[in-house]
């Protein structure tokens, strides 16, 4: 299993939105040099003032000094974007992080991005559609056979060549589907892609990642594609690690009582929070169950770093070789 840390976090005091988005660069550089397999972004307009609201000028300027991790845009909502606009810019950062993308299609859960944008709310799933549909017919655009014409709600356009430029993975960067709605993981398994899903706890882990597979292996896809799908579906939680559970329990409940739109999770008990050995135990669980990816939102205090840096320290040290024993143990077995 992988592990991603999670840049998603709000700000209230507009006099330090710069040291936020230099404290969200330095957790991307920070994990990309300790280690951890992705980072990822996400996309919030307008709602509880989100640090960078627009993921992807934010990755492409992550791109270039991330020397291993994987970008995941946890998600990317097509119906708020133009689509050939969507599509440069995903094949913008694809190429500057060497193919390590991973572009997350969500419908969202707020109105402000559809109504900001100027979108119908009543065609929210409609407008999801069509621009998951349309994105999908330019990546695949050769420039060949004659004009390619599309219209995704008031956006259109036509075109006569492919998208400039291309993705740097061939013939498009890895996609994905997240939704809360379990009825849709046969539609996503069809396809192909990985599932960015809820998965409350390990027991729940283990019902969707079952359901999931089951619907991939009769998917008829080739080898390549199942492996990717297996690699990055993931899971979402809230992480903070401290010297014991009880250290790690009041630190987490003083952060949301001053954080209350908080870090994935609103609460303690919504999160992965403990000692590293029961942390550790958490995340071993979920692996088991077959998650590919953990996306990590560790808990972001501008007023205390050093608490921060401590639990991902904690995580990178004892956390993460514990799990990746766990799993070497279980291939030689």
């Amino acid at each position: 299993m992988k592990f991603s840390v999670h840049l998603s976090t709000r700000i209230q005091d507009k006099s330090r939105e710069l040291s936020l988005l230099n404290c969200l660069t330095d957790l991307a550089l920070e994990a990309d040099a300790s280690g951890f397999g992705a980072v990822s972004l996400t996309e919030h307009h307008l709602h509880e003032n989100q640090g960078y609201q627009n993921s992807l000028l934010f990755a492409c300027a992550l791109a270039p000094r991330l020397k291993q991790a994987t970008i995941v845009l946890a998600t990317v909502n097509p119906a708020l974007h133009h689509p050939l606009r969507l599509v440069e810019s995903c094949n913008l950062i694809d190429q500057l992080n060497g193919g390590r993308l991973v572009v997350v299609f969500g419908p969202g859960f707020k109105d402000t991005d559809l109504v900001a944008f100027g979108r119908d709310y009543a065609q929210r799933n409609a407008l999801f559609e069509q621009g998951i549909r349309t994105v999908l017919d330019i990546w695949a655009y050769d420039g060949k056979g004659g004009p390619l014409e599309f219209a995704v709600g008031t956006d259109r356009g036509r075109l006569d060549v492919a998208a400039n430029p291309s993705s740097f993975r061939k013939p498009r960067p890895i996609l994905a589907r997240g939704t809360f709605n379990p009825a849709a993981i046969p539609d996503v398994a069809a396809r192909g892609w990985p599932i960015f899903t809820q998965m409350k706890d390990p027991a729940m882990a283990r019902d969707v990642m079952a359901k999931y597979l089951a619907a991939l292996n009769v998917s008829g896809h080739d080898a390549e594609t199942l492996r990717l799908a297996r690699e990055w579906t993931s899971a979402g939680k809230a992480v903070h690690v401290a010297d014991t559970d009880e250290q790690a329990r009041s630190e987490a409940e003083a952060f949301f009582a001053k954080n209350p739109s908080g870090a994935i999770a609103r609460n303690a008990d919504d999160m992965i929070c403990g000692s590293p050995e029961t942390v550790a135990r958490e995340m071993r669980a979920f692996a088991a169950a077959g998650v590919g990816l953990m996306i990590c939102g560790f808990l972001v205090d501008l007023d205390n770093l050093p608490r921060l840096h401590r639990s991902i320290r904690l995580f990178k040290e004892q956390v993460m070789p514990s799990v990746a024993a766990m799993e070497t143990a279980s291939s030689a077995a």
